[in-house]
């Protein structure tokens, strides 16, 4: 019987495939606006009630749609447009004409998928998230993705430049945060961890529609690194599936920055039939170094004591990036509910500087590379029961090289190191209806991520030294760390009312080392080695941990207009190749050894959100509190009996204890080892409240907004305040747009506070001395823009204006070594044929 089942099953969804909609009527209508005019290029959707199969058409210059060959079923129709409420009207083939009016629509309705895997709107997810839209780039007139999440809520970012911005989410950074592009990995884990991560300028940001931050765990549905929280870079995809003939299209945007002279262009080409539809695009960007805001010389000397390079007129030395971005996508309709999608995206940067790090240390990234390629399967409506089948793959590289050159008098060292990071992955999820109530999704997921790293070091008086020392060891052995899991979310309607969501994932994962050449442990004593679990780092490891993890939530309507939600959750992440295997030389003095033994950092989440939604206002208040254990950190290696850990030269003395070195034979002095334990507790918990609320005017709208997040971190362990967390973040703003929504202006003021509460050593250590020296300072930046929207039913143009840090201040973002950009006018436009 069991065979009988599975084979019915596969006749269902082979049936599917090859079924359409019963051929034998038509359905049309009109799509006019408030004033009775039409509304052309409006999108629409036919959906079948019973089958969820789909439809897609746009309507003429008169406002007209129709499909043809439809059958006697009952049907809604869905139509959107631009700067209008989405419209859901019923209909049949037996039904008149339909005659759609669409209102003007000052608050969007935003609908995520990254925060459940299926379609919900945001006003009735368990947990907060902020969407920012294709119009929302343009408008903000970003330089790279990640400055978008400066003025998000509970959001900030590290790092400075036009490819190297990177997000954090409520105090948590770098791998702790889970970067998804389309639903699959950008994460790696050989990327280091301290205020590094993936960069999101892998992506580049002509080819983004859509970016979903949710704010809090995301371990259950998308495994680990989701810790603080998960982002989604949804890139743009194919034109809709036409009904009648063949449509050719194409995009071309501009951007320019005039504070580093940046300059990026996209040419896009696409077009659709009954059968299939592509998109093929090609960028080009080029940012030079970018200048701070008015340079004082107090503010400059400020940088240079903390090793800052930086020329008087505040240009940043070595900030600059060069890039390209090739991708192509093609999808197949096999009918109304089968697609196939494939997508292959090359991104390549080159000259990528790390602001700052110019003269006696010079760090940057001669290349950081990308490729990938992914393959899709949907069908939708297989029974009443088993609503959706997702099954996905992909293929990804990123190829990388860091250098770094030191040069002091009588010393020089040139250091290059090239990690090739291969990343392989599948997703299948299914969608369950079980009942009138009952709302089901299923699925397994898998990536393996394999690692080569070249190491080439070069040493000697001066890099013209005829006697220049070569050494090609390596700090990363050749690895692998993979990743099977199982999850399941149910999602179960109690009443009108009250829904509850829960959800559980089991992943399996493990980290394989091989015997590289090259890599070798360090020269230690039989004993430390022992005591700090590396004895197998140089002939090969295989490391497994098993996680589990879950979350039950509830969303309550209070009215029409209002929710109240709660979640309560475990999340996870796994020590990664660098934190189990990294054995060299410190970047900040130092050496550091592996740690094999790591245990996976995990956390206990809880969230509880009010949300209210009408035509006239949106408002969100959201409280948290993350209880972290098992946080990664590196720290001062110890032997068994307490003894500090130092690498010596042979002939060393120590005391009968072991302990102190009594004597040392001439030559460099013992250096101090360092290893990445799991040493730190931590809880971070805060407010994040966000508010929007348009008013009619005799030209449009006028709508203030903003957002507020409060964050508070305390290393419970060590009973003291937590690091790295800026306190209190405030955006405010008022955007203004006419009626027809074809003009806007913005503005918006960003405030960030002092933060004074630092541990008693971080906040009195000098800097150089990896420190803060003080409370991290506040700051407030301006900015404006407007823009005009010109749209027809083929064609559309815009151009948007702005000045970002209208008074050339000069600041730092808080806990970042590079100065923040200064006054920068910048314009951007795009050309659209449809």
């Amino acid at each position: 019987m069991k065979y009988k089942s599975i084979l019915s099953l596969l006749l269902l969804i082979i049936f599917s495939a090859a079924a359409g909609f019963a051929q034998t009527g038509k359905i049309e209508g009109t799509v006019t606006d408030g004033a009775s005019r039409p509304v052309a290029g409006a999108g629409v959707v036919l959906r079948n009630k019973a089958t969820r199969r789909e439809r897609n058409t746009t309507t003429n210059s008169d406002g007209e749609f129709s499909f043809e060959a439809v059958g006697l079923d009952a049907y809604e129709v869905i139509v959107n447009a631009s700067g209008f409420a989405n419209s859901t009207v019923d209909a049949s083939a037996a039904g008149p004409a339909l005659a759609i009016v669409l209102e003007p629509q000052p608050i969007k309705e935003q609908v995520t998928v990254t925060a459940t895997r299926t379609q919900m709107l945001t006003s009735e997810t368990a947990v907060p998230v902020s969407i920012v839209d294709r119009e929302e780039i343009e408008r903000k007139a970003v330089n790279n993705i990640g400055d978008v999440f400066r003025t998000l809520p509970g959001t900030s970012t590290v790092n400075e430049g036009a490819f190297q911005v990177r997000p954090r989410i409520r105090g948590l950074d770098s791998n702790r945060v889970l970067i998804l592009v389309d639903g699959e990995r950008l994460n790696n884990s050989r990327t280091a961890t301290g205020q590094s991560g993936i960069e999101t300028g892998l992506v580049e940001t002509s080819q983004i529609e859509t970016v979903e931050v949710v704010r809090g765990s995301g371990s259950v549905l998308y495994g680990t690194d989701a810790l603080a929280g998960t982002i989604n870079i949804i890139t743009r995809d194919t034109p809709a599936r036409r009904e009648n003939g063949f449509r050719l299209g194409g995009v071309l945007d501009t951007f320019y920055s005039s504070n580093e002279n940046g300059r990026r262009g996209n040419l896009a080409v696409n077009g659709s039939n009954k059968f299939f539809a592509f998109r093929l695009a090609q960028s080009l960007e080029r940012f030079d170094n970018y200048f701070t805001g008015d340079p004082t010389p107090a503010f400059l000397d400020g940088l240079r004591d903390q090793g800052f390079a930086v020329a008087d007129d505040g240009e940043a030395l070595n900030s600059q990036s060069h890039g390209s971005n090739s991708s192509a996508t093609l999808r197949f309709f096999l009918n109304d509910t089968n697609t196939i999608r494939a997508n292959y995206d090359r991104r390549r940067a080159s000259n990528i500087g790390s602001a700052g790090l110019a003269g006696e240390f010079a760090g940057y990234f001669p290349f950081s590379n990308r490729d990938k390629a992914s393959l899709r399967y949907d069908v939708a409506g297989i029974t009443k029961t088993f609503e959706h089948l997702s099954v996905s793959s992909f293929y990804q590289t990123q190829y990388r090289n860091f250098t770094n050159v030191l040069t002091v008098p009588g010393f020089y060292q040139f250091s290059e190191t090239i990690t090739d990071t291969q990343t392989s992955g599948f997703d299948v999820q299914t969608d369950w209806k079980l009942g009138t109530r009952n709302n089901l999704t299923v699925g397994s997921s898998y990536f393996r991520d394999a690692n080569t790293d070249r190491r080439i070091v070069l040493q000697g008086s001066s890099p013209t030294s005829p006697n220049l020392r070569y050494n090609n060891s390596r700090s990363v052995p050749d690895a692998t760390l993979s990743s099977i899991a199982a999850f399941a979310q149910n999602d179960f309607r109690v009443s009108d009312r009250l829904r509850l969501v829960g959800g559980i994932r089991v992943d399996k994962f493990d980290t394989i080392s091989e015997s590289t050449t090259g890599f070798t442990i360090p020269n230690l004593r039989p004993d430390q080695i022992d005591d700090l679990g590396i004895n197998a780092l140089a002939s090969g490891l295989n490391v497994s941990n098993t996680s589990v993890t879950g979350d039950i939530g509830a969303i309550y309507k209070v009215t029409r207009n209002v929710n109240i939600s709660a979640r309560l959750g475990r999340s996870f992440r796994v020590p990664n190749i660098f934190e189990l295997f990294f054995t060299g030389a410190g970047s900040v003095g130092g050496f550091v050894v592996g740690n094999p033994l790591l245990k996976p950092e995990s956390g206990v989440n809880f969230d509880a959100s009010v949300k209210a939604k009408t035509s006239r206002f949106a408002g969100s208040v959201t409280y948290f509190t993350n209880s972290y254990k098992n946080f990664l950190s590196t720290a001062e290696a110890n032997d068994s009996r307490g003894c500090p850990v130092f690498i010596v030269r042979p002939g060393t003395v120590y005391d009968a204890n072991n302990c102190n070195i009594i004597s040392s034979p001439p030559g460099p002095a013992p250096v101090r080892v360092y290893q990445t334990q799991n040493i730190d507790r931590a809880r971070i918990q805060g407010f994040e409240a966000e508010l929007e609320a348009p008013f009619k005017i005799s030209l449009g709208y006028l709508t203030p907004n903003g957002n507020f997040s409060y964050l508070r971190g305390d290393d419970t362990g060590a009973d003291q305040p937590l690091n790295f967390i800026s306190p209190l973040r405030t955006n405010l703003g008022v955007r203004w747009q006419n009626f027809g929504k074809a003009y806007f202006f913005d503005y918006n003021v960003r405030i960030v506070g002092e933060q004074k509460r630092l541990s008693n050593s971080f906040l009195t250590t000098p800097v150089n001395q990896g420190g803060n020296g003080g409370p991290e300072p506040g700051f407030v930046t301006h900015n404006v823009g407007g823009g005009y929207y010109f749209r027809r039913e083929r064609f559309n143009f815009n151009v948007n204006l702005g000045v970002s840090n209208i008074f050339g201040r000069a600041y730092s973002e808080q806990f970042v070594f590079a100065p923040a950009r200064g006054r920068s006018f910048t314009i951007g436009t795009t050309v659209e044929i449809k």
